[in-house]
């Protein structure tokens, strides 16, 4: 974990449904992200909603990445444009959320505004006989995700 707090997180499941599982959390993860940019949508159409030309413009930048899908391209030391943002971002929203609920929203929000990184990550048992069809699942629906299989050397389902 660096100074920021940011590093792996972890979770598991039951080996059989690993891919499941994984795929149910890449999917929660963009379930938020929507309502995140519909929430960035609604706070740039109000006019009520106050906040600065600068905040607004990275905003405005954020949707256009969004649009465009760019979720792929990666700065030296592997950051990538959305944490560039984020950290564009976060400064001025702290200093501008008491300006209407819509920002203090976004700033309660800011922790997805960076793009996060989502592994699979199971043994060749798991991947090539027990897991296979949820596996395949996961694969055909070309979401963002990565997947590390391990070559047990043993082909064992329960990691024996």
């Amino acid at each position: 974990v660096n100074a920021k707090g940011e590093g792996p997180a972890w979770a598991n499941s039951l080996f059989e449904d690993n891919a499941e599982f994984g795929f149910g959390m890449r999917k929660a993860f963009q379930q938020r992200r929507d309502y995140l940019a519909l929430e960035v949508e609604n706070a740039l159409k109000d006019e009520a909603v106050t906040m600065s030309e600068k905040l607004r413009k990275l905003l405005q930048q954020f949707l256009v990445m969004r649009k465009e899908k760019q979720h792929d391209a990666l700065l030296p030391r592997g950051r990538s444009v959305y944490h560039q943002l984020m950290e564009r971002l976060e400064p001025l929203l702290e200093a501008e959320k008491n300006n209407h609920p819509s920002v203090q929203n976004l700033y309660d929000l800011r922790d997805m505004f960076g793009r996060i990184s989502h592994w699979i990550i199971g043994g060749d048992g798991w991947a090539y006989d027990i897991g296979y069809g949820g596996l395949d699942h996961v694969i055909a629906s070309e979401e963002h995700i990565n997947i590390l299989v391990l070559d047990t050397e043993m082909y064992s389902n329960t990691g024996g």
